[in-house]
């Protein structure tokens, strides 16, 4: 008797899990996050620090719309390469999961506002300048809660500093990941 009461409550149990993760409709979903972003520079040797967010909208439960900003604090290294490499992105999203985890790949295409740090002899400043950056995205999502979720997002940029001063390459790993909050969902 003990043996079917367990095997009966472990079925409804599973049954409910499974109606709550049917019952997310990311559809319609406006989210948001804002947290800090690591990124590193193959090429130039440096590590940075960015206060990054996005914003994004599920056209349906597959794609969304996303732009992102990312906000240059400085680099972690000694070497002063960059004084600033801050960023925005705008593209779309394709996402692989159903319910709750949602796993997802993107693309994105960017600008660059940045400027060199390292000042040549005869120069009080170097000049600010855009560069065009495109950018694949990956991670994944976690729908806790119908006003927030969990997430981990890996990017990478690609673009070239075009200055007169300096020719760089942009090219950065980029890593984030903390709580963000959504409107809408479940219905």
């Amino acid at each position: 008797m003990f043996v079917l009461f367990f095997f009966m409550s472990l079925s409804l149990l599973s049954q409910n899990k499974e109606d709550d993760a049917s019952a997310f409709k990311r559809k319609g979903i406006f989210r948001t996050t804002l947290t800090f972003a690591t990124g590193y520079m193959p090429a130039n040797n440096l590590n940075n620090l960015y206060l990054t967010g996005n914003i994004e909208y599920y056209t349906d439960s597959r794609i969304s719309l996303r732009g992102d900003g990312m906000y240059f604090f400085n680099s972690m290294n000694q070497d002063k390469t960059l004084k600033m490499n801050h960023s925005i992105y705008s593209g779309a999203a394709y996402h692989f999961g159903q319910g709750q985890f949602d796993p997802f790949v993107g693309l994105q295409t960017g600008l660059a506002y940045t400027q060199c740090g390292i000042i040549q002899q005869g120069m009080s400043e170097r000049s600010k300048s855009f560069s065009p950056l495109i950018s694949p995205l990956a991670g994944f999502n976690y729908y806790a809660h119908k006003w927030f979720h969990l997430f981990i997002n890996i990017r990478y940029s690609y673009g070239r500093l075009l200055s007169n001063e300096a020719i760089l390459p942009l090219n950065e790993w980029n890593v984030s990941f903390g709580l963000g909050f959504n409107v809408g969902g479940r219905k």
